[in-house]
């Protein structure tokens, strides 16, 4: 059984489009949030997900379009979010595409082959807005992918094998005691210094976990922002992320 792990697509369906196309064979994808906004394809890429994904949960900007609410990202890209929400996602994004955002869920415990495998966007402790960055402080670390809180706010350790998490379009895998965290990256908006779009691919026959990347057709993206009419200084902006993989 092998899982391709996708994140924060970020409606940039040429991303996506280049690692379907360049994946190895899997048999079940999973999705950790984020489909929409600073992209200009926001129904081509919830489409997808809705005809292909097996589980997906919500990230900060789903939520944001979903309930137009603050996407409470950080503070080099709030103005840019918060820009692209209202000139793009929203003026396009169509009411079907938008009920699906809404169902999701904020986080998911689904069992494969024997695994128990945590899914969500942020962290356990944080689903929508925890930021886990692979070179934080191992008791941080531990606090925010270990530990989810309860219905009455408490603390509780996560009871898993795999904890999949994305929100930082930042690729790594580290393992902490017996439990394997994940960040695929982000498909649509690489921000680790890579503007290649990257995933993960788990083979869970032998626990094998493989990060890609995959280099995509990153004009079409800028075209296809132009043709929406961008303002010049957020169009710099995209551009500069989507070619760089880094916010300045």
């Amino acid at each position: 059984m092998r899982l391709l792990v996708l994140s924060d697509i970020h409606a940039n369906y040429p991303a996506l489009k280049a690692v379907i196309d360049n994946s190895p064979s899997y048999d079940y994808v999973i999705f950790l949030g984020d489909s929409v906004d600073y992209g200009p394809h926001p129904n081509e890429v919830i489409e997808w997900l809705k005809e292909n994904v097996d589980v997906a949960v919500m990230g900060n900007h789903d939520k944001a379009v979903a309930y137009n609410v603050d996407c409470m990202c950080g503070e080099k890209t709030h103005e840019l979010s918060v820009y692209t929400r209202n000139a793009i996602s929203f003026k396009l994004i169509r009411d079907e595409n938008l009920k699906f955002l809404k169902k999701l869920p904020e986080r998911k415990i689904v069992e494969i082959e024997g695994y128990r495998i945590y899914v969500v966007h942020g962290s356990p402790l944080n689903p929508l807005y925890g930021y886990v960055y692979p070179h934080i402080p191992e008791e941080k670390f531990r606090t925010l992918t270990l530990y989810e809180k309860t219905p009455f706010g408490s603390k509780r350790e996560v009871n898993a094998d795999l904890i999949l998490i994305g929100h930082t379009h930042i690729q790594f895998k580290k393992k902490m005691n017996r439990v394997q965290i994940v960040n695929p990256g982000s498909v649509g908006q690489p921000r680790d210094g890579d503007p290649r779009a990257s995933y993960s691919v788990i083979d869970l026959d032998n626990f094998n976990i493989r990060l890609y990347r995959t280099k995509y057709l990153v004009e079409e993206t800028i075209k296809d922002l132009k043709k929406l009419r961008v303002k010049e200084k957020y169009l710099r902006f995209l551009i500069n992320i989507l070619t760089q993989g880094h916010i300045e």
